[in-house]
């Protein structure tokens, strides 16, 4: 069964477009990532996931059932961090917790409310006035995690956090995704969700530009490799024009430092000429592919 379902879902707001014409799948025990930068509609989309927003047009489907602006939809088998978690100040994490489970008709939660606090190392009988915002920040991912959903959408959940404790929460990620759940993690750390997403969706101004296993949207952007000359050899000048793709990033006295696109075939065949003393390919991160992708993309459009 697909645990998300998005179906040519569109959001305008007056005459500003919020996505348009979304559709993606996300299938059961999945970790999904959805990525873009601030104002691309990663947002906007979960807004309407969650019932909060009223579609312009389209659908989403959440464990099988399709979600009614308004109206509370199995909100006892989703967990829900938005980006923006707030709350009563003058309640405890502890009193906070309780009382959105129970309106939540959720399961019973104090032994997994208690075993989340300590693994995040958070103070559950503190005013959350009084809390830090990295503090503040755990109590909403207790939020989400805490009646054992098989669904969570987590819009933007390390943010704020210490890196010791993004660790954690990208533990609780993967040991629920294994346990059965589904996962949508809405970001722009790319390298959280490199460390956990298996596959992800780019939007670029409320519209889809890919849907890809992370590993193709590495291998679609720039990779690297360093050519160090024999001692002595004088460093050959890159002929542009019959290398397509490829650039210099770097030149120094006995080295050249490029980026390339596709197949590695023709820079080999061109530095055969030359006495080449070693190569070196440093792996792609995702966020130079991510970069270079959305460049790409955006060079495309204009």
């Amino acid at each position: 069964m697909k645990a998300i379902e998005i179906e040519t879902l569109t959001k305008r707001y007056g005459s500003a477009r919020g996505v348009e014409d979304l559709s993606f799948d996300v299938e059961q025990g999945e970790i999904f990532g959805y990525l873009g930068p601030n104002g691309s509609g990663k947002t906007t989309t979960i807004r309407c996931m969650m019932g909060l927003l009223r579609p312009t047009s389209g659908q989403c489907r959440l464990l099988g059932e399709r979600i009614i602006h308004g109206k509370a939809t199995q909100h006892n088998r989703i967990g829900y961090l938005p980006g923006d978690f707030r709350t009563w100040p003058d309640l405890t994490p502890r009193k906070l917790l309780t009382l959105l489970a129970r309106l939540g008709q959720g399961n019973d939660v104090n032994q997994p409310q208690e075993e989340l606090a300590e693994r995040l190392n958070l103070t559950l009988d503190r005013k959350i006035r009084a809390l830090s915002k990295g503090n503040r920040q755990k109590v909403g991912i207790i939020y989400a995690f805490q009646h054992q959903p098989d669904l969570l959408i987590l819009d933007e959940p390390t943010i704020g956090l210490d890196p010791l404790i993004r660790q954690t929460v990208l533990d609780l990620i993967r040991e629920t995704a294994q346990a059965g759940a589904t996962i949508l993690l809405s970001s722009h750390d790319l390298s959280e969700v490199a460390a956990v997403c298996g596959r992800a969706a780019i939007l670029r101004e409320g519209r889809l530009v890919e849907l890809a296993p992370i590993s193709k949207i590495v291998q679609q952007g720039e990779r690297r490799i360093k050519v160090w000359f024999v001692e002595g050899a004088q460093v050959p000048d890159l002929p542009a024009d019959k290398l397509v793709g490829v650039r210099v990033i770097r030149q120094n006295s006995n080295s050249l430092h490029m980026a390339y696109q596709g197949t590695v075939d023709a820079l080999l065949k061109w530095l055969a000429q030359f006495p080449v003393d070693r190569i070196a390919t440093p792996e792609t991160s995702l966020e130079e592919a991510f970069i270079h992708y959305y460049r790409k993309e955006a060079n495309h459009v204009h």
